[in-house]
């Protein structure tokens, strides 16, 4: 009796022998299998396609892992057998060959994903309509069409699929979907719309006024992204929000819409109670690098926080103006030491523009 000898693959791949290689893959050595789906991927052959999803089952994670990077690299020839398996009872297969469809990005996916977006695995649905999104505007249909699942995660994945598309077709369904009953969902679509354009900035001024803290700082981040003049007025009244953090972000965004009529609002938010507030609206006002900030900068060098005393320090010297140099040598006798640091920072940058 012979010493059994496994195929070599190498031979075969040499040979771009595709059929000896697919019965490599049931072969019982594991290393065989191993080498076997790593040519298969090389040879990027059609006729593997089939066999590779079946190789999705293999109990090895090498095995696994290989046939799927080979089947992405196949391309549109593996389409319909990854179909197929998106519709077996295979849970884990069935999301592998999913995600595989989602790095192709073929619209022939699009209909399969419409169909496993009504799958009663949650799993499933999410995949689904993650795939939708990789594929782009031929999936905006479904995904619109997914705002209105029953799952809020399924909504919030196809809101943020329809952000990565940015698609104008998916802008007044998302503009209604800020009503949606979850606040994660309304958090992201606020986010999504900050991408769309300028058609959402009313509906995102209204989601200022939201219940939810967090889907109010979402809108001020997305209307920042916009910088639109309408923007502005309701972002100032977000500086009087009960919640710090939409406070903090309003001001922010106020920073970055470049509009003289945030100035004096920004400078009464020093007064703010919550010292991250206060130490977030500097930082702001340096960027603006308004004189009329300058006076208020220098009354923040005798607040309570040394966060603010710090970081007023570092404003001034960043906006140079020499109104700020004998406040802030009696700053250099501070009981902070950090605050005595940032102000000789600041003097020693204003002298120097001097």
């Amino acid at each position: 009796m012979g010493i059994f000898k496994p195929p070599s693959v190498e031979k075969l791949q040499a040979k771009r022998d595709v059929y000896g290689l697919i019965k490599a893959l049931q072969h019982k050595d594991v290393n065989v299998r191993k080498k076997a789906v790593k040519a298969l991927g090389k040879l990027r052959d059609g006729r593997a396609a089939e066999p590779l999803v079946q190789a999705l089952k293999d109990d090895v994670w090498y095995v696994r892992w290989k046939a799927a990077q080979a089947l992405e690299e196949i391309g549109k020839p593996a389409i319909e057998p990854l179909v197929q398996a998106t519709r077996g009872k295979d849970k884990n297969v069935q999301v592998k060959a999913m995600e595989i469809l989602g790095k192709i990005k073929h619209e022939g996916a699009v209909e399969p994903m419409i169909q496993a977006m009504k799958d009663k695995d949650k799993t499933v649905r999410l995949k689904a309509t993650d795939v939708l999104g990789k594929i782009g505007k031929p999936a905006v249909e479904p995904l619109i069409q997914a705002l209105k699942d029953e799952d809020s995660d399924v909504r919030l994945s196809a809101a943020q699929a329809l952000g990565e598309i940015k698609d104008e077709r998916a802008v007044e369904p998302l503009i209604q979907a800020l009503k949606d009953k979850n606040s994660n969902v309304r958090f992201k679509v606020a986010e999504v719309l900050g991408e769309t354009g300028k058609s959402a900035v009313e509906p995102l001024v209204q989601a200022l006024k939201d219940e939810d803290s967090g889907v109010r700082f979402s809108a001020a981040e997305a209307l920042g992204k916009m910088r639109d003049e309408r923007a502005v007025e309701p972002l100032i009244k977000a500086l009087r929000d009960e919640d710090w953090g939409v406070r903090e972000g309003a001001a922010e965004v106020l920073g970055k819409l470049q509009d003289g009529r945030v100035v004096e609002p920004l400078i009464q938010a020093l007064k703010d109670q919550n010292w991250y507030v206060r130490e977030g609206v500097a930082e702001v006002l340096s960027k603006l690098k308004d004189e009329k900030a300058v006076e208020s900068l220098i009354q923040a060098l005798k607040d309570e926080s040394e966060f603010v005393r710090f970081s007023a320090a570092e404003v001034l010297g960043k906006i140079k103006n020499e109104r700020a140099l004998e406040p802030l040598i009696r700053t250099l006798k501070d009981e902070s030491e950090n605050v005595r640091i940032a102000a000789e920072r600041a003097l020693k940058k204003i002298k120097k523009e001097e």
